[in-house]
């Protein structure tokens, strides 16, 4: 008889513990999920992606032209952007003025050789790198995976006031599915050649082209010198989701002057509006 009522108030308070243990996990699921561009809709996998990030590649296949988003002044700039755009305090870009100089773990660039995938993104104003699984990025121990390479004009984060003619954004994801962006600030000068080879082949809005029998290697759009501040942020499109760690580097990439005119026939004005610093930390190596 004992054991019949001390199951009698166990099992409610198990059902209790179990649902709520259950409701943490799923809210945690939740949390831990990457943006909505970066999802591939139920059934339909990225065709370049089939390791362990293909579900934070987003999808390509004939998509329609449809941003939902503008830079001009109107009901969707940015004044107006949804997701945490204009209500947390960690938002990117922002105006770099200052850094400390810090023992930080080193950043080891080791990009390889890829076929050349690439997708005018309409919807985001971006024309976009596609990359294949790799872990061709560490910080100290820690891999993330090369996503994609898009550009921006004009730059977006600046330098004592001063933003660059252009940027490349190098977007990687770890392993948790957490984001690190490397910042490549472009100027005027002389004809670069592997940015010749991807305007010959920008496709129309809204498609994607794959290349076989044409390379590109990301190291080949980074400059020698790869000096960084490092700082918290945010993405710099909606839904502006925070807690992405930016790495922007110090100088500048080339570009004649031809190519990035070229480059403004397709996506021009696409520099988010710089945000509040709200004393956060930014640090260079020491």
């Amino acid at each position: 008889m004992f054991r019949d009522r001390a199951n009698v108030h166990f099992l409610p308070a198990l059902f209790v513990l179990c649902l709520s243990l259950s409701l943490r996990a799923a809210a945690a699921c939740q949390a831990a999920q990457p943006p909505e561009e970066y999802k591939v809709p139920p059934g339909q996998a990225h065709q370049h992606h089939g390791g362990p990030h293909h579900m934070n590649i987003p999808d390509t296949a004939g998509q329609k032209c449809e941003p939902k988003f503008t830079y001009t002044p109107g009901p969707e700039d940015p004044s107006h952007w949804g997701g945490v755009c204009n209500t947390e305090k960690m938002q990117s870009p922002i105006d770099i003025t200052h850094a400390e100089k810090l023992p930080i773990p080193a950043v080891s660039f080791n990009y390889q050789p890829a076929d050349l995938a690439i997708f005018n993104d309409c919807n985001h104003y971006q024309i976009k790198l596609l990359f294949p699984d790799n872990y061709w990025l560490k910080v100290g121990k820690k891999p993330y995976f090369l996503t994609d390479i898009h550009f921006h004009e004009p730059g977006e984060h600046a330098v004592n006031g001063k933003r660059a003619a252009m940027v490349l954004h190098l977007v990687h994801l770890s392993p948790e599915s957490t984001f690190l962006v490397v910042e490549v600030p472009v100027v005027a000068g002389k004809e670069n050649a592997l940015i010749k080879k991807l305007w010959e082949r920008i496709p129309d809005p809204g498609m994607e082209k794959k290349y076989s029998d044409v390379k590109i290697n990301a190291m080949d759009l980074l400059p020698d010198n790869r000096d960084y501040y490092r700082l918290p942020g945010s993405l710099t499109t909606p839904i502006c989701n925070e807690g992405v760690k930016w790495y922007v580097l110090k100088n500048p990439i080339e570009m004649s002057q031809a190519q990035i005119d070229e480059y403004k026939k397709h996506y021009h004005d696409t520099a988010r509006p710089l945000q509040p610093a709200n004393d956060r930390p930014i640090a260079e190596p020491r």
